[in-house]
Protein backbone atom coordinates (compact mmCIF):
# COMPACT_ATOMS: atom_id res chain seq x y z
CA UNK A 1 0.00 0.00 0.00
CA UNK A 2 1.29 3.69 -0.72
CA UNK A 3 2.45 5.81 1.89
CA UNK A 4 0.21 8.86 3.25
CA UNK A 5 2.81 10.92 0.73
CA UNK A 6 2.35 8.87 -2.17
CA UNK A 7 -1.53 9.04 -1.59
CA UNK A 8 -1.72 12.64 -1.58
CA UNK A 9 0.05 12.48 -5.06
CA UNK A 10 -1.99 9.70 -6.48
CA UNK A 11 -5.27 11.59 -5.42
CA UNK A 12 -4.21 14.31 -6.84
CA UNK A 13 -3.83 12.67 -10.59
CA UNK A 14 -6.83 10.33 -10.13
CA UNK A 15 -8.99 14.04 -9.43
CA UNK A 16 -6.95 15.53 -13.04
CA UNK A 17 -7.29 12.26 -14.66
CA UNK A 18 -11.00 12.07 -14.12
CA UNK A 19 -11.56 15.63 -14.59
CA UNK A 20 -9.92 15.44 -18.22
CA UNK A 21 -11.59 11.79 -19.58
CA UNK A 22 -15.34 13.09 -18.26
CA UNK A 23 -18.04 15.15 -18.73
CA UNK A 24 -18.93 17.96 -16.46
CA UNK A 25 -21.69 16.09 -15.39
CA UNK A 26 -20.43 13.26 -15.01
CA UNK A 27 -17.29 14.62 -13.18
CA UNK A 28 -19.50 15.94 -10.59
CA UNK A 29 -20.98 12.52 -9.76
CA UNK A 30 -17.54 11.24 -9.96
CA UNK A 31 -16.57 13.87 -6.90
CA UNK A 32 -19.92 13.42 -5.10
CA UNK A 33 -19.48 9.26 -5.41
CA UNK A 34 -15.77 10.62 -4.01
CA UNK A 35 -16.49 12.34 -0.89
CA UNK A 36 -19.63 9.29 -0.31
CA UNK A 37 -16.99 6.72 -0.24
CA UNK A 38 -14.78 8.54 2.15
CA UNK A 39 -17.17 9.22 4.63
CA UNK A 40 -18.47 5.71 4.37
CA UNK A 41 -14.98 4.43 4.53
CA UNK A 42 -14.76 6.87 8.34
CA UNK A 43 -17.89 5.39 9.63
CA UNK A 44 -16.77 1.80 8.95
CA UNK A 45 -13.35 2.11 10.25
CA UNK A 46 -12.11 2.25 6.63
CA UNK A 47 -9.06 3.95 4.87
CA UNK A 48 -10.86 7.28 4.11
CA UNK A 49 -8.06 8.08 1.23
CA UNK A 50 -8.32 4.67 -0.82
CA UNK A 51 -12.00 5.14 -0.73
CA UNK A 52 -11.55 8.51 -1.86
CA UNK A 53 -9.20 7.35 -4.84
CA UNK A 54 -11.88 4.63 -5.97
CA UNK A 55 -14.45 6.91 -5.83
CA UNK A 56 -12.46 9.48 -8.21
CA UNK A 57 -11.46 6.60 -10.80
CA UNK A 58 -14.36 4.46 -10.64
CA UNK A 59 -15.73 6.11 -14.20
CA UNK A 60 -13.36 7.27 -16.10
CA UNK A 61 -13.51 5.10 -18.55
CA UNK A 62 -17.39 5.53 -18.43
CA UNK A 63 -17.99 8.28 -21.20
CA UNK A 64 -15.57 5.71 -23.32
CA UNK A 65 -17.13 4.56 -26.67
CA UNK A 66 -18.47 0.99 -26.44
CA UNK A 67 -15.86 -0.09 -29.70
CA UNK A 68 -13.15 1.82 -27.74
CA UNK A 69 -13.88 0.25 -24.50
CA UNK A 70 -14.17 -3.64 -26.43
CA UNK A 71 -10.69 -2.34 -27.99
CA UNK A 72 -8.67 -1.81 -25.01
CA UNK A 73 -10.48 -4.53 -22.93
CA UNK A 74 -9.14 -6.64 -26.43
CA UNK A 75 -5.47 -4.87 -25.97
CA UNK A 76 -5.33 -5.11 -22.30
CA UNK A 77 -6.26 -9.11 -21.86
CA UNK A 78 -9.71 -8.03 -19.57
CA UNK A 79 -12.22 -10.33 -19.92
CA UNK A 80 -14.95 -10.18 -22.17
CA UNK A 81 -17.79 -12.78 -22.18
CA UNK A 82 -20.90 -12.07 -24.17
CA UNK A 83 -22.38 -10.16 -21.32
CA UNK A 84 -19.90 -7.67 -21.93
CA UNK A 85 -20.36 -7.84 -26.01
CA UNK A 86 -24.40 -7.17 -25.74
CA UNK A 87 -23.45 -4.39 -23.12
CA UNK A 88 -19.68 -2.99 -23.65
CA UNK A 89 -20.91 -0.16 -20.99
CA UNK A 90 -20.04 -2.55 -18.19
CA UNK A 91 -16.58 -2.78 -18.90
CA UNK A 92 -16.13 0.42 -18.02
CA UNK A 93 -15.00 -0.48 -14.63
CA UNK A 94 -12.34 -3.43 -15.87
CA UNK A 95 -11.40 -0.37 -18.05
CA UNK A 96 -10.87 1.79 -15.65
CA UNK A 97 -9.13 0.18 -13.36
CA UNK A 98 -6.47 -1.17 -15.85
CA UNK A 99 -6.13 2.46 -17.07
CA UNK A 100 -5.57 3.76 -13.58
CA UNK A 101 -2.83 0.95 -13.12
CA UNK A 102 -1.57 2.12 -16.56
CA UNK A 103 -1.62 5.94 -16.42
CA UNK A 104 -1.18 6.41 -12.64
CA UNK A 105 0.93 3.52 -12.00
CA UNK A 106 -1.59 2.21 -9.41
CA UNK A 107 -0.85 -1.06 -7.75
CA UNK A 108 -3.07 -1.28 -4.96
CA UNK A 109 -4.95 -4.18 -5.59
CA UNK A 110 -7.90 -3.47 -3.09
CA UNK A 111 -8.49 -0.17 -4.92
CA UNK A 112 -8.03 -1.55 -8.43
CA UNK A 113 -10.60 -4.50 -7.32
CA UNK A 114 -13.39 -1.77 -6.14
CA UNK A 115 -13.57 0.12 -9.18
CA UNK A 116 -12.87 -3.08 -11.29
CA UNK A 117 -16.03 -4.53 -9.16
CA UNK A 118 -18.55 -0.87 -9.25
CA UNK A 119 -21.20 -1.72 -11.66
CA UNK A 120 -21.92 -5.05 -11.69
CA UNK A 121 -20.90 -6.42 -7.63
CA UNK A 122 -19.17 -9.77 -7.24
CA UNK A 123 -18.91 -12.64 -4.74
CA UNK A 124 -16.95 -11.99 -1.94
CA UNK A 125 -16.59 -8.31 -2.34
CA UNK A 126 -14.19 -6.60 0.27
CA UNK A 127 -15.01 -3.67 2.47
CA UNK A 128 -13.66 -1.05 0.23
CA UNK A 129 -15.72 -2.96 -2.77
CA UNK A 130 -18.55 -2.48 -0.88
CA UNK A 131 -18.32 0.91 0.36
CA UNK A 132 -17.52 2.12 -3.23
CA UNK A 133 -20.41 -0.14 -4.79
CA UNK A 134 -22.97 1.61 -1.95
CA UNK A 135 -21.53 5.72 -2.72
CA UNK A 136 -22.16 5.31 -6.16
CA UNK A 137 -25.68 4.19 -5.32
CA UNK A 138 -26.06 6.83 -2.59
CA UNK A 139 -24.33 9.95 -3.46
CA UNK A 140 -26.00 13.10 -2.72
CA UNK A 141 -27.56 13.74 -6.28
CA UNK A 142 -29.66 10.23 -6.61
CA UNK A 143 -32.89 10.41 -6.20
CA UNK A 144 -35.07 7.37 -6.45
CA UNK A 145 -37.77 6.09 -4.06
CA UNK A 146 -35.19 3.73 -2.09
CA UNK A 147 -32.28 5.44 -1.78
CA UNK A 148 -33.39 6.79 1.53
CA UNK A 149 -33.62 3.17 2.66
CA UNK A 150 -30.63 2.42 1.59
CA UNK A 151 -28.52 6.02 3.04
CA UNK A 152 -29.67 4.31 6.21
CA UNK A 153 -28.54 1.12 5.67
CA UNK A 154 -25.14 1.83 4.52
CA UNK A 155 -24.69 4.02 8.21
CA UNK A 156 -25.41 0.66 9.74
CA UNK A 157 -23.68 -1.82 7.59
CA UNK A 158 -22.41 -1.96 4.35
CA UNK A 159 -22.91 -5.46 3.63
CA UNK A 160 -26.35 -5.07 4.29
CA UNK A 161 -26.78 -1.67 2.41
CA UNK A 162 -24.56 -3.27 -0.67
CA UNK A 163 -27.06 -5.90 -0.71
CA UNK A 164 -30.02 -4.63 -0.53
CA UNK A 165 -29.23 -1.82 -3.42
CA UNK A 166 -28.54 -5.15 -5.78
CA UNK A 167 -31.79 -6.63 -5.45
CA UNK A 168 -33.00 -3.77 -5.92
CA UNK A 169 -30.85 -3.57 -8.89
CA UNK A 170 -31.91 -7.39 -10.06
CA UNK A 171 -35.90 -6.58 -9.43
CA UNK A 172 -35.48 -3.41 -11.44
CA UNK A 173 -33.86 -5.16 -14.01
CA UNK A 174 -36.77 -7.66 -14.22
CA UNK A 175 -39.45 -5.20 -14.24
CA UNK A 176 -37.96 -4.05 -17.46
CA UNK A 177 -37.24 -7.09 -19.30
CA UNK A 178 -33.74 -6.98 -19.14
CA UNK A 179 -31.40 -9.14 -18.11
CA UNK A 180 -29.28 -9.13 -14.93
CA UNK A 181 -24.75 -9.65 -15.19
CA UNK A 182 -24.06 -13.10 -14.64
CA UNK A 183 -21.60 -11.80 -11.43
CA UNK A 184 -24.71 -10.17 -9.96
CA UNK A 185 -27.20 -13.24 -10.39
CA UNK A 186 -24.12 -14.86 -8.15
CA UNK A 187 -23.46 -12.23 -5.83
CA UNK A 188 -27.06 -12.08 -5.40
CA UNK A 189 -27.18 -15.96 -4.40
CA UNK A 190 -24.49 -16.25 -2.43
CA UNK A 191 -26.05 -13.28 -0.12
CA UNK A 192 -29.56 -15.08 0.18
CA UNK A 193 -27.08 -18.40 1.44
CA UNK A 194 -25.46 -15.77 3.69
CA UNK A 195 -29.20 -14.56 5.08
CA UNK A 196 -30.27 -18.22 5.64
CA UNK A 197 -26.95 -19.52 7.10
CA UNK A 198 -27.82 -16.33 10.02
CA UNK A 199 -31.46 -17.32 10.58
CA UNK A 200 -30.32 -21.16 11.07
Amino acid sequence: MAGRKDLDGLLERAEGLARERLSARRYGHTLRVAQTAERLARRHGLDPQRARLAGLLHDAAREMPPERLLGLAREWGIPVGPFERENPKLLHGPVAAELARRRLDLSDEEVLRAIREHTTGSPGMGPLSLALYVADKIEPARDYPSVERLRELARADLREAAEEALRRAVEHNERRGRPTHPASLEWLREAERSAQRRVQ
